[in-house]
């Protein structure tokens, strides 16, 4: 019989960082080990590329409604209906990877009216509607070794859920170890999303502690956009028009079973190797989700030779980012993709007939040094040789949205700066810390934000790694810009006078994000709102990384820190006011 079980709350004392000390004696003890896996460097063989079409995640349907309690308005539609849904998460062994290949072994989540065998169902929220997740743990019992041959932490087989960029409670946030519940086989906890924000690309994912590659590279995955009634009228393509596409990178064993892989040479694609997508002369939407263990895309589009005639690439505009719409939206012919970022990219076929173009990839592995195995396609689109329908869809010059209306220097003039690294005291093991030193997930919380205050963090990354940063519980986010590095001192600070000048971000990564790209021998600088009192966590998307090496053999200590969201004004912080200012500041 399954119980059910109230999501607990976070084992620290709200606005007293050092609290979460108390739960760093229970990090990974006790739990049972592993045999030493087998980890994959590349697959025993692979299929034909571009035969499969490449699939849609079905859309979940409510399982039941609710009410809300009584409340003031949102301002934004609330309706007073509630949403329920119950998330079942099992193991499978029906899902194909190819139409040639046999079945392989995967995890899913699967609700009542969309039985899923790998991945999860698309679980559509609106703002000002709540929703209620039941998460029903279906895995075998603890101690019960699901994929020998992959890297787990221990076989407790917990699972967590956490609603990426979503504005929930810290105790419904999915929270790992020992900071957040861990929901056990034959259990149930319900997660509380009140969706009060605006329309974004959301997705959904195991978040146990240092098991969540593991979990999600199997299939614990899932998107869940949020709409809202603005979002209808911008007149972005829409309908069969509006595709999602989440990207992984996998390996196979020879019998075309998943093996871990911290790179993967595999392109997966909705669940299938390397498909191809039907498409016609005309706009699309295409929302691309990169949930790959390690791997960045930098995603273009290129002619398949003898395919219609020669042109340049259909027209490619950023149109949304991880948390919401751009004000302005960027046309780009190329598209850095990091773990756990989401672009919503407008693609325009109009006089492409019967071509075909390739989704295509040059990013080398690890991000930005290389020496892993290239994954240069991984799907393609098939122009048709006409419109079977109209397309009154358009972009506009602008978007407007509370999640873009307030400028960057708005933000800055009430901003705090708080300084924070990305560090690799030992080859091959990075670590994230504060100003001072790199520190592990269960060393007391040094980023202790005031509830409804703004900071800015600026990152540096004297390791020689990418390294995509994620915040939990983070409003209106966006990337400020980067200085390179020339030199630093042995304990991670630059060296005076080796501080090249302020680039600002990129266009296209100038909307509102919650992952951002730290790269190597740079400062990286973002501004967010911290408006929800609680803990939670900070950490690199990577999520070899963020699983760390206490009980991983994959190769990382873990680069995940609690984030407490407290009472307290955090008066060591300089004011930054304006960039000028910020810039001196970084200096």
């Amino acid at each position: 019989m399954l119980s059910a079980l109230a999501v607990l709350t976070p084992l620290t004392t709200m606005g007293e960082p050092a609290a979460v000390a108390t739960a760093a004696a229970g990090h990974g003890a006790g739990k049972g080990q592993q045999a030493t896996p087998v980890i994959c460097t590349a697959s025993a063989s692979q299929p034909p590329f571009f035969v499969d079409e490449a699939q849609q995640l079905p859309v979940a349907e409510p399982d039941r409604w609710g009410h809300r309690e009584a409340q003031q308005p949102s301002g934004g539609g609330a309706e007073d209906r509630s949403e329920h849904y119950t998330l079942t998460a099992g193991v499978h062994y029906t899902h194909h990877f190819a139409s040639s290949w046999p079945a392989s072994k995967t995890l899913a989540y699967s609700t009542p009216n969309a039985p899923m065998d790998y991945l999860g169902p698309t679980i559509v929220t609106r703002k000002g509607r709540p929703t209620d997740v039941e998460l029903v743990n279906d895995l075998p019992p603890s101690g019960t070794q699901i994929f020998p041959t992959f890297p787990m932490a221990n076989n407790d087989n917990t699972l967590t859920l956490h609603h990426h960029g979503g504005l929930q409670s810290a105790q419904s946030d999915g929270v790992p170890a020992p900071l957040g519940q861990e929901v056990p086989p034959g259990h149930t906890a319900t997660y509380h999303y009140p969706n009060d924000q605006p329309a974004a690309p959301l997705f959904y994912h195991d978040h146990d502690d240092m098991n969540t590659g593991p979990h999600i590279y199997p299939g614990l995955l899932g998107y869940s956009p949020q709409t809202d009634s603005r979002e209808r009228g911008i007149g972005l393509p829409d309908g069969d028009f509006a595709k999602t596409y989440l990207l992984l990178s996998a390996s196979f064993d020879a019998d075309k079973q998943l093996c871990y892989s911290k790179w993967g040479d595999l392109p997966v694609v909705n669940g299938t190797i390397a498909p191809k997508q039907q498409v016609q002369p005309r706009r699309y939407l295409f929302t691309f989700l990169n949930e790959s263990p390690a791997r960045f895309y930098h995603l273009s589009l290129q002619q398949v030779p003898g395919t219609g005639t020669p042109s340049s690439a259909p027209t490619m505009t950023v149109v949304t980012s991880d948390q919401g719409h751009l004000r302005h939206p960027v046309p780009v012919s190329d598209l850095l993709l990091a773990p756990g970022e989401r672009y919503g990219v407008v693609v325009d076929f109009h006089g492409h007939d019967a071509q075909q173009w390739v989704l295509a990839n040059d990013a080398p592995a690890p991000y930005p040094m290389g020496g892993a195995v290239a994954i240069p396609k991984l799907m393609r689109f098939d122009v048709g040789a006409g419109n079977r329908s109209p397309d009154h869809s358009r972009i506009p010059e602008t978007i407007k949205g509370t999640d873009n209306d307030l400028p960057l220097a708005a933000k800055l003039r009430h901003a705090r700066l708080r300084i924070v690294q990305a560090a690799e005291p030992t080859a091959g093991n990075p670590m994230l810390g504060d100003e001072q030193q790199p520190l592990n997930y269960t060393a007391p919380a040094t980023e202790t934000p005031q509830q409804g205050s703004w900071e800015v963090w600026a990152i540096r990354n004297y390791s020689p790694d990418s390294h995509p940063i994620h915040l939990h519980l983070i409003e209106q986010p966006q990337l400020i810009g980067r200085w390179h590095v020339g030199q630093w001192t042995p304990d991670g600070k630059p060296v005076p006078g080796t501080i090249g000048p302020f680039e600002p971000a990129p266009a296209y990564q100038s909307g509102p994000k919650d992952v951002f790209d730290s790269d190597p021998d740079y400062i990286t600088a973002w501004v967010s709102k911290f408006p929800i009192k609680g803990t939670s966590v900070w950490h690199c998307h990577m999520a070899t990384h963020e699983d760390g090496i206490n009980a991983n053999p994959i190769g990382s200590i873990e680069m995940m820190r609690p984030l407490v969201i407290g009472e307290n004004e955090q008066r060591n912080l300089p004011h930054v006011d304006t960039l000028q200012r910020l810039d001196q500041l970084v200096r």
